[in-house]
């Protein structure tokens, strides 16, 4: 079984996939880290970036500030990033969920659904946590400001437009012990 696990910043994917990885024996694949590790060198995705920017190359490696400072300043040149990041994790991401011996898979990204990923889930778990919660997990987990946190939270998909695809709800507001009954309790039902 593939579950999408979507949620957005702060709201505790990575306690959940850390439960599910060590009480189920969960393969996890997380869609960002993915895509940070198809851009070293020695794979295709990095040959494609340097081809298309060959300013960011630094030390034989893409110097991601440079690329973020580029691509975030000029919407074509982001436009182009995405056609080159975008099929190659997905590529990377399928070969994992195909070699994967586990009966659990999760796949999380903060932007699942109309990625291309989401074929590959068999069901969506939606991870909510409440505004406040998630702003003082980002300052104390990231160091943003509360600035930075209301900036990056409205530029992901919003709780509605993640719920209306969830198969299942899991609210992490509260405890961690809290968190893990729900899931205990929505992989019971799923024999996993």
């Amino acid at each position: 079984m593939v579950i999408g696990l979507m949620g957005g910043v702060g709201c505790g994917k990575s306690t959940i996939l850390g439960y599910l990885e060590k009480t189920y024996d969960a393969c996890i694949i997380e869609a960002d880290k993915v895509a940070k590790e198809i851009m070293n060198p020695g794979n295709e995705v990095y040959d494609e970036v340097v081809k298309a920017f060959p300013e960011v190359i630094k030390n034989g490696y893409i110097d991601r500030k440079i690329l973020a400072d580029i691509v975030f300043t000029d919407e074509k040149k982001l436009i182009r990033l995405n056609t080159i990041t975008h099929p190659g994790t997905i590529k990377k991401i399928s070969k994992m969920i195909e070699e994967a011996e586990n009966e659990l898979i999760v796949l999380e990204s903060a932007i699942l659904i109309d990625s291309g990923l989401e074929e590959y889930c068999d069901e969506f778990w939606f991870v909510y946590c409440d505004f406040e919660t998630r702003i003082a997990r980002l300052i104390n987990n990231r160091g943003y400001s509360r600035e930075k946190c209301i900036h990056v939270m409205k530029n992901q998909p919003q709780d509605e437009e993640y719920n209306t695809f969830a198969d299942e709800y899991i609210d992490n507001s509260y405890s961690e012990e809290r968190t893990k009954e729900q899931i205990d309790i929505i992989l019971s039902k799923k024999d996993c």
